[in-house]
């Protein structure tokens, strides 16, 4: 047991179709999508509070989103839409975790839509109740169907929020979900997974907040809980799998390519990288990855916020922590990706007459001027690439980094 009581906030998101020509009856759909939503997930809450309060010393709260609905784009109700809104609730409350339940379909990034979307590094999940039962079940027993259901997902979730490992066992509640039928044979967890869940919960929750708006005292509330918190921001940036993020990322590429391929066939550039030294060469390295983890986290992260006393949270600081990490990761992958791609141009392409007496007072075809003119190449395009990769796709970038659990 926890020697403190974590809080759990379970938040109904009912989110009513509306249409321009029945207003009229617009209130009366939105009351009864909420109530069914309410009724719901009441219900599911009951099994959910015996199963998680047996073992945990946790607090579940549960309540009703009361702010502004989504507008689904193109391709329908993106969860991280949700996961903002979750974090900003979780942030205001005080919630070390958040289940969010909502009554429309969630798109997905890797397949027709989603049943649920745990957010290990916001600790956020998204739960929709559209596609729990299937229009051919039986309708009597849709509604308790759809409880034990919801139950079951509930718990799958939280269990993935408190980094519990996937079970081959099929009627394990951490199994493998392919399909909502697939929920009907989950029903327990391992009394290893018991003694996990209780030993990850003061670990995972994450919920401390700095004690006030001063800005020596938040710095150093951010630094401690960075340092504290080092193995779950390096594991949550490997998770968000730096490699896919690069390959995510095709306007920042050409941006890069096209800047460094002019570069490259310039005698001035073969100049500079003939006569810098080592030490000026990695202030300009070094400027260069900060300047374009800058511009790529402000494009791509979360808006993480305080709360209304200006207090910060554990939980922002482990998210945004990590986030820069993931994006520093990549943009180690461009620059290597780079320097492989410029030494293959330099060692193939120019001849070696033309590299000994291109430059000005020094020999441009010696191992040491091919490396700095990589290398200084390498941080070009990763500093204008970075201008070009902010133009990317926020939703696919961010489904990488945060949505690497989808269920």
């Amino acid at each position: 047991m926890t020697n403190r009581t974590i809080a759990l906030g379970v938040m109904k998101l009912s989110i009513a179709k509306r249409t321009d020509d029945a207003k009229a009856n617009d209130l009366v759909g939105l009351n009864t999508s909420t109530n069914t939503l309410d009724s719901l997930t009441e219900a599911a809450m009951v099994k959910f509070n015996q199963v998680i309060q047996e073992r945990l010393n946790i607090e579940v709260a549960s309540f009703s989103f009361a702010g502004p609905g989504l507008t689904p784009d193109e391709n329908g109700y993106r969860a991280l839409d949700f996961v903002q809104i979750g974090i900003n609730e979780k942030t205001e409350r005080k919630l070390a975790f958040l289940l969010i339940i909502t009554d429309v379909e969630i798109a997905a990034a890797s397949m027709s839509y989603l049943l649920a979307l745990p957010s290990q590094l916001t600790n956020v999940a998204v739960i929709s109740t559209r596609r729990l039962i299937d229009s051919s079940e039986d309708k009597r027993s849709q509604e308790a169907l759809r409880t034990e259901r919801l139950t079951t997902l509930m718990l799958h979730c939280f269990g993935r929020l408190l980094n519990l490992d996937y079970a081959a066992d099929t009627s394990n509640y951490l199994a493998r979900v392919q399909a909502a039928e697939d929920l009907d044979a989950m029903q327990h967890f391992t009394e290893a997974q018991h003694q996990q869940m209780v030993q990850n919960l003061p670990r995972e929750a994450n919920d401390r907040y700095s004690q006030s708006s001063e800005k020596g005292s938040k710095l150093a509330f951010i630094v401690r809980h960075i340092l504290g918190n080092l193995p779950r921001i390096l594991r949550g940036a490997i998770r968000a799998n730096p490699l896919r993020i690069t390959t995510k990322l095709p306007t920042m590429i050409a941006a890069a390519l096209s800047v460094i391929i002019v570069l490259i066939f310039g005698g001035e550039t073969w100049d500079f990288a003939a006569s810098v030294s080592y030490a000026q060469l990695a202030v300009f390295v070094l400027a260069s990855f900060l300047a374009a983890s800058f511009v790529l986290y402000r494009a791509f992260s979360f808006r993480l916020i305080s709360t209304r006393r200006g207090q910060t949270s554990e939980s922002s600081v482990v998210t945004a922590a990590a986030t820069y990490l993931a994006l520093m990761l990549t943009l180690i992958c461009l620059f290597f990706m780079f320097g492989v791609l410029m030494y293959g141009v330099v060692i193939f392409v120019f001849p070696d007459p033309l590299m000994s007496t291109w430059t000005s007072d020094k020999d441009g075809s010696t191992l040491g001027a091919h490396m700095r003119l990589v290398i200084f190449l390498a941080s070009v395009g990763v500093l204008s690439g970075s201008l070009g990769g902010s133009a990317d796709s926020r939703s696919v970038v961010r489904n990488v980094l945060f949505a690497a659990d989808e269920t």
